[in-house]
């Protein structure tokens, strides 16, 4: 990217952009955007299914525009006696 720009005038969604565009493969963040879709508590632990969503999160962000719908898709996930 050095050679292509200078470093002053990236801003983060570009270097970001390019970065993923170049090292991760769309593939790759298609799988891990339909995990996160399907992505339940199950038999997992709070803490292991909260992780898991936080590491898939970042490959469908998009999904959850602010922070009402990040907050409700967790809990939508959750098993249904933790929900209430």
């Amino acid at each position: 990217m050095r050679s292509r720009t200078p470093a002053w005038s990236w801003s983060w969604a570009e270097f970001k952009e390019q970065f993923e565009h170049q090292f991760y493969f769309s593939y790759h963040q298609k799988i891990k955007e339909q995990k996160f879709l399907a992505l339940r508590q199950g038999d997992m632990s709070l803490l292991d299914y909260e992780r898991r969503f936080h590491d898939f999160f970042m490959f469908a962000s998009y999904y959850t525009p602010n922070e009402q719908h990040k907050v409700e898709r967790l809990r939508d996930g959750l098993r249904q006696e933790l929900r209430q």
